[in-house]
């Protein structure tokens, strides 16, 4: 057995780690420096203005739509095949020891049930390392983990230092800098993951050799609002359908901003996490199935908290649209070496999750036209037909709710306007960090860990 002696100490990062921090993925590979044109950002809605002004350039566009469908039929298909048997759980003597990050930024409301969370994990006290990081300027929350964090057992703070970019991926790779586990976990401030995940995700990990990446399900525990609602529904379809198909027929697939563990060697072969990527967990996804490591999905749940303002919701959006544009531009600066890499199947799983799924969203007003002025047809008008079809058809099988049908227009609306917002923030400020708030929702109570 692999006994770590993890450090129980709190401390600053060095300069030199805060460095290596923010640029450990090679440039060619990272979004640091990228500037995006105001033309480039306006070449998505003039492509959607042409395929409903000019017949002949539908036909450009209906591949791409046909590509999105093609992925939401696969995943009908996979509801109805039998689940994917899951290793059995490892005995304590062959456990790997595991690191768990936990970035934290103005998020001192959620740090006891954090804590409690992670005091909840069935893992040996022993083969886990808990770093919690902390931004210097959080007063707040360095406050609040002076509290409730433990002291020993595993547990560590970071203080990461001021500097730019001030984002997620940043502050990971501080923690990553210290982590011993060859396993690592990043769980968010309100990550609430079932008990047995890390045995569960750690055995699918160790019992396949080339498996570098095991994700888990992310799901909401709470209600709200009608977007609230559309934000659970919409994990549902991604972590009850989507994700679990590619997994199935061995497709790379964009990661959870969460609850995904690696094997940290790979991790670091694939230079960390880029820093300035406002979809850190998209961009990851995309390098590591660059390299020919393999990801695999786990239906362990982490239960999350969904927006519950109309503001925090468009905010969270914008920010995860944007990242997507950002990785898609980044990764197709060398297409052809994309696609030799990644192979063809591959390489068109990945355009479905990215550019693919950023042009349906900006194509909901041009379907929405087609539709209320009865001019559906030509090859668009019926791959649009097939992709809404098959989305109502997914929200249908993953939820039973007629209510959670009914909205989706409303919702791919809101979408539309992140999506305008997205295009702004990848013109004129391609890392700021739309930081989502937590501890705002009522949620399920928790016991505290003692």
């Amino acid at each position: 057995m692999n006994v770590i002696p993890f450090a129980r100490h709190r401390a600053t990062a060095s300069a030199a780690t805060a460095a290596w921090a923010a640029s450990s993925v090679p440039a060619h590979l990272s979004a640091r420096g990228l500037k995006v044109p105001l033309l480039a950002a306006l070449c998505l809605p003039l492509a959607l203005g042409m395929a409903a002004l000019v017949p002949w350039a539908s036909y450009i566009l209906a591949p791409a739509f046909a590509l999105a469908a093609a992925l939401r039929l696969a995943a009908l298909v996979g509801l109805i095949l039998p689940e994917v048997p899951e290793p059995p759980p490892l005995p304590d003597a062959h456990l790997p020891a595991l690191t768990v990050l936990l970035p934290l930024y103005r998020e001192a409301a959620v740090l006891p049930d954090l804590v409690a969370a992670m005091g909840a994990l069935d893992y040996p006290r022993h083969l886990m390392q808990i770093i919690v990081l902390l931004e210097e300027g959080d007063a707040e929350t360095r406050g609040a983990a002076g509290v409730h964090v433990p002291r020993g057992q595993g547990w560590q703070v970071i203080v990461v230092p001021v500097g730019k970019p001030q984002t997620k991926p940043r502050a990971v790779n501080v923690g990553l800098a210290a982590a011993r586990g060859e396993v690592v976990v990043i769980y968010d401030g309100e990550d609430r993951p079932e008990v047995d995940q890390a045995r569960r995700a750690v055995a699918a990990l160790m019992a396949d050799p080339g498996l570098a990446v095991v994700q888990c399900a992310l799901a909401c525990d709470h209600g709200g609002p009608w977007f609230t609602v559309g934000w659970r529904t919409e994990y549902a379809v991604l972590f009850g359908a989507i994700l679990p198909v590619l997994s199935r027929l061995g497709l790379p697939f964009l990661f959870g901003g969460t609850s995904q563990f690696l094997r940290r060697d790979a991790l670091m072969e694939a230079g960390a996490y880029c820093a300035h990527n406002t979809t850190e967990d998209a961009d990851l996804a995309v390098r590591m199935a660059r390299l020919g490591h393999r990801s695999a999905f786990i239906p362990s749940a982490t239960f999350e908290e969904a927006p519950v303002t109309l503001r925090a919701f468009l905010h969270q959006r914008r920010r995860w649209i944007a990242g997507h544009i950002i990785t898609a531009l980044v990764h197709l600066r060398n297409p052809v070496e994309t696609w030799r890499q990644v192979g063809p199947a591959g390489s068109l799983a990945l355009l479905a999750q990215l550019p693919v799924a950023t042009l349906s969203t900006a194509a909901h007003p041009l379907g929405f036209a087609l539709f209320t002025s009865g001019e559906l047809h030509g090859a668009l008008g019926a791959v649009l037909a097939l992709g809404y079809g098959a989305a109502v058809a997914l929200v249908w099988a993953t939820s039973r709710s007629l209510w959670a049908v009914f909205m989706l227009p409303a919702y791919w609306c809101l979408h539309v306007a992140a999506l305008v917002m997205a295009l702004h923030d990848v013109v004129l400020c391609p890392q700021h960090w739309f930081k989502t708030s937590h501890g705002i929702a009522v949620r399920p109570a928790m016991k505290q860990a003692c």
